[in-house]
This record gives structure tokens, sequence and C-alpha cells, in this order.
């Protein structure tokens, strides 16, 4: 590191070494950020679904404890400076990869239709239902691929009321829920019509407490009631509504609101 600095006719003093690695670790961090942003948690689920969870957790990592080593560290002529400077950079190394994979492997892969809902799906959970599904001689169906700003939806059938008694059966014996049967995913595009019945009516809204909230993001995105659809979702860390375009076959919005029952027990 001295050599380079010299190369650059830059004093290789404390401060310079700190901004330098500061530097090369925000470059880092913004191509986590892009490729969160993109692919991993497009959109809200940025926020309501574990991308701001994560980013936080990989920010410490890279923002913070890498250049404050440097900082605390760095002592031109100091004896072994080489090896200090090494070893921090190990350190980084080892706990972005860690904060890599755990926030890849939380990231969402799909949004699934079931039990009246949409329902966010991380890569662990899907990892964890297939291999559940193939130790019951199952076959787990592999998901579409993320697209830019833009995930796969899917959709579990709700069963049969002939299926209704075999339905419950497998999840008392510790079958995956409906939105993690990747065995029975079908596209939702195909099926629309299999969700429709479970679509909210604007009084239902207005019930729920969510219709002021809903009508704020429809003027926003310049929409009428009349060419959207509504339905519950739930994410990691939010539930509530959303805003869904069937003639585009996607979810324009989700929309979190604060219940009348809430309300009422805070005040």
């Amino acid at each position: 590191m001295t050599g380079a600095l010299s190369r650059l006719n830059i004093r290789p003093t404390r401060g310079v070494a700190f901004g330098i690695h500061l530097a090369l670790s925000l470059l880092v961090f913004s191509s986590l950020v892009a490729m969160m942003l993109l692919f991993w948690f497009p959109g809200e689920l940025f926020f309501i679904d574990g991308g701001w969870q994560g980013l936080k957790l990989v920010a410490m990592v890279d923002l913070v404890l890498g250049p404050a080593l440097t900082l605390v560290l760095f002592k031109p002529g100091k004896p072994k400076l080489l090896m200090d400077m090494a070893m921090i950079a190990g350190l980084q190394i080892a706990a972005l990869a860690y904060g890599f994979h755990t926030t890849h492997q939380q990231r969402t892969v799909a949004i699934v239709f079931a039990e009246n809902g949409f329902n966010t799906l991380s890569a662990r959970d899907k990892l964890e239902a297939d291999r559940q599904l193939a130790a019951l001689d199952l076959q787990p169906q592999k998901l579409p691929p993320v697209t830019l700003l833009k995930l796969p939806l899917v959709l579990t059938p709700d069963p049969k009321p002939e299926e209704y008694g075999q339905h419950l059966e497998d999840i008392l014996n510790g079958y995956p829920g409906p939105q993690q049967r990747s065995d029975q995913y079908v596209p939702l595009a195909s099926h629309h019509e299999l969700m429709q019945e479970d679509a909210l009516s604007v009084q239902q809204l207005a019930d729920r407490g969510a219709l002021r909230a809903v009508e704020k993001s429809l003027v926003k995105r310049s929409l009428d009631a009349e060419d959207v659809e509504f339905y519950r979702f739930k994410a990691r860390y939010a539930d509530g509504i959303a805003i869904f375009d069937p003639d585009a076959v996607r979810i324009v919005d989700y929309v979190t609101y604060e219940s009348p029952v809430i309300a009422a027990a805070s005040s």
C-alpha cells in the first residue's frame, strides 16, 4: 500500500489511508445496493421484505469496520504495517462474504398467490421447502428467472372441496405451506381467474381502514380503481394491500396502513 501511495505522490498519512479504504468500500457497497434494488429486492420490496435489513448488516462491515480499523492501525513507518493492512483486508473480505451470502439467501425470488393473498418467497425458504418436498417424494419446480426489476408471479391453486381433507392432512404431516409448494405452482398470468374471487372490494378496503392509503396510491400513479384489483399481501416485515394490474399482470404497489383496531389501541 505504501509503495502505491508513493507512486501517486500522496503522503501515506493515516487520513489518506482511511480515505482510500473508505472510497474502495463505497465502490463495493454501491455495487451491492444496485444489485439489491434491481434484482434481489426490487421496488418496495427493498423496505418490506428484508433488503434494508440486509443492507444495514453489510454497511456496518463495509463502511464502518474496515475503514475504522485502518484509521486506528495505520501508522507510516510502523513495523509490519503491510501485515496489519493484509489482516484488515482479510477480515473485511471474510465479513463481506458472510454479509453478501446472508443477504443473497434472504433475497426475494418470487411472489406467490396462496391462501387468499400475495406472499413473498425468499431464496432460503424456497430451498428449505424444496428439500422437504424431495424428502416426501414430490418434485419441486424451478422458478422462472428473476429479471430487471421484475420477480416471477406464481399461484398455488386452492384445493378442491374433495381435496380439502388431504390438504389438511398434508399440513399436519409437515408439508410446506401453500406459498412454498413449488410442486403445485402455476403461472399467475394464465390462471388469473383462480385468484379473482379473493379480490377485495372498495367497501372491504374501507372496513379494513385501508381505503384512504389505497386511494392515495392510485392518485399518485394516475390509476382508476376500476382498472386494478386489490388483494392482501404479506411480506417479512410488513403486510397490507397489493394493487394488482390485471392487464399488465403486475403488482403496481404494496400499500401498508394502520388498521383501526391498532390505531384505537395506541390512542
